[in-house]
């Protein structure tokens, strides 16, 4: 039986049938039960046609045989819905999940979902973080992993769906990819393709025309047979970098120090793996130009990039609270909560001679508080704080402050613990028997 009226079925239905294990149709997802989006929806209705409860039947209570298709036991999936006698109408729909899902997440105040059962529930309904209630509790909120009707056409032909406020990378990534009619995807960074002879040897290197792809292949999926594979710089033998500048500040990309007899500090952010990066300059190319030569005392010439309250205005670097992200360009992250913070590495790409040198690294900024501005705080696991280095650990006389003794380069790692929060970042480098020098640029790693 159709829930489609004669004419839509009419329109619908071209007595034509599809192959779904050819190449060419393998962007449908193959065959049905061997798509992991696979699932049969069960709709079950009293004598009358009154629709009773609908739900999701086990995959253990159905199979797919290629002779006789869909088997499934109707007498296990009644009693599994709790109807373990009196007469129903059972009627099934083969479903695959394009985006969304029938099931129901928790969030928090943010939208964030909530995974694991670590939740409790009040008397009065409220849904709460943790096995039992604690001051620290946060209250979580039941949400459908759909996306709703917005609108629909006067004449009925056409639906705008919208997401609901779910803060979710794969949501949001679903929902916006089950309108397009293509996918493209891309290696990680350190991965890479090669082309190999295939498993008889028969091939040579060059003509092969199997390729292998390194490290994390769980993006790669059946539909894609048939797609294409475009290969970025495949004839490129070798790359020369351009020359370093004269005064010794590094080009843009630059991953390792110059060895020059111009002393300039300088660094980038070296792994943010471990932190929700939102956009922004990783390099602090602009800022470097911006703050380079200006001591703790003074302000850059264009102090228009500089954002503060207006009874509160900057007189020196340690000053300003925040910088305009509309006018320079510095790495901005996503809060995650308190037991998800940020952990970032800095690393010294500074040019100065081949000697050994001290790397004094110090940490600066503002966070949004009670109050207002407030300086940031070094965090430790006895008080409550914004950020700590974690790699080299900084002393407890001097928690916002590390220094290091190399000869070949030195890097941090810090981690954040709050939200609104701007940290500055001040290197200093004395090579030896050199002169010192200093960067610090302020507010540059924003926390939001």
């Amino acid at each position: 039986m159709s829930r489609l009226n004669d004419t839509d079925l009419e329109l619908l239905q071209t007595g034509q049938t599809v192959n779904l294990s050819t190449v060419e149709n393998a962007y449908y997802g193959g065959e049905f039960t061997t798509n992991p989006n696979d699932c049969v929806e069960v709709l079950i209705y009293d004598t009358n046609d009154n629709l009773l409860e609908s739900g999701i039947a086990d995959t253990t209570d159905y199979s797919y045989d290629l002779d006789i298709g869909v088997k499934l036991n109707t007498g296990t999936i009644l009693r599994k819905m709790g109807y373990d006698r009196g007469k129903y109408v059972v009627k099934y729909n083969f479903l695959r999940k394009v985006a969304g899902s029938y099931e129901t997440v928790l969030v928090d105040s943010d939208s964030r979902i909530f995974r694991g059962n670590n939740y409790h529930i009040m008397n009065n309904g409220k849904i709460m973080t943790g096995t039992t209630h604690t001051d620290n509790s946060r209250e979580l909120f039941l949400k459908e992993y759909k996306y709703y009707t917005h609108e629909i056409s006067p004449s009925r032909t056409e639906v705008r769906l919208a997401p609901q406020s779910i803060n979710d990378s794969q949501y949001k990534n679903s929902f916006l990819e089950s309108q397009q009619t293509s996918k493209k995807i891309k290696i990680a960074k350190n991965d890479f393709i090669s082309l190999v002879v295939d498993a008889q040897g028969t091939s040579l290197v060059g003509d092969s025309k199997t390729m292998r792809l390194s490290g994390d292949t769980s993006q790669l999926s059946k539909q894609m047979i048939g797609g294409y594979v475009s290969i970025n710089n495949a004839f490129i033998k070798e790359y020369l970098p351009p020359p370093q500048a004269t005064d010794g500040s590094q080009v843009l990309g630059a991953i390792e120090e110059l060895e020059s007899s111009v002393i300039q500090a300088q660094f980038f952010i070296s792994d943010d793996s471990n932190a929700t990066y939102d956009s922004g300059d990783r390099n602090f190319t602009e800022l470097f130009e911006i703050f380079k030569g200006i001591d703790d005392d003074s302000l850059p010439v264009d102090t228009s990039i500089i954002d503060y309250p207006r009874n509160n205005a900057a007189k020196n670097l340690k000053d300003i609270q925040k910088l305009y992200y509309s006018k320079v360009s510095y790495p901005r992250y996503k809060w995650q909560g308190e037991d998800n913070p940020h952990t970032i590495t800095l690393k010294s790409i500074s040019s100065k001679p081949n000697v050994p040198t001290k790397y004094t690294w110090e940490l600066t900024g503002w966070d949004w508080g009670t109050g207002g501005w407030n300086k940031v705080k070094p965090y430790s696991t006895t008080s409550d704080g914004d950020v700590e280095f974690i790699e080299p650990t900084a002393a407890v006389s001097s928690q916002l402050k590390v220094t290091q003794d190399s000869s070949t380069g030195s890097q941090v790692t810090i981690r954040t613990h709050s939200k609104h929060v701007n940290i500055g970042v001040k290197l200093t480098i004395k090579p030896k028997d050199g002169q010192s020098s200093t960067i610090h640029i302020p507010a540059c790693i924003r926390v939001a």
